[in-house]
């Protein structure tokens, strides 16, 4: 793991708070998780959230193989149509 310096050195303010200005991207929907070492480094690890009605399919690895192994089996043309009587909308 290498780290880079930013260029750029900062304080907290009244709030502990730290802003990283415009040297650190940060993509939409990412979180970061905030460790620090005996030294007083501070890492943040970026992180994506799953909302909690989503965390039953990441609980049980077999679940998500099933779910990727449905999707790769849609990507190769492998579907099957059923018919679940007329729509509600006719």
């Amino acid at each position: 793991m290498n780290w880079i310096y930013t260029g750029k050195e900062t304080e907290p303010d009244n709030k502990h708070r730290i802003n990283l200005g415009t040297a650190v991207q940060t993509p939409p929907g990412v979180r970061y998780k905030v460790m620090q070492n005996e030294l007083g480094q501070i890492l943040l690890d970026p992180v994506k959230s799953v909302p909690a009605y989503e965390a039953w399919i990441y609980e049980n690895p077999a679940r998500i193989q099933s779910i990727k192994r449905g999707i790769a089996e849609a990507e190769a043309g492998q579907l099957v149509s059923i018919d679940l009587g007329p729509d509600e909308d006719d």
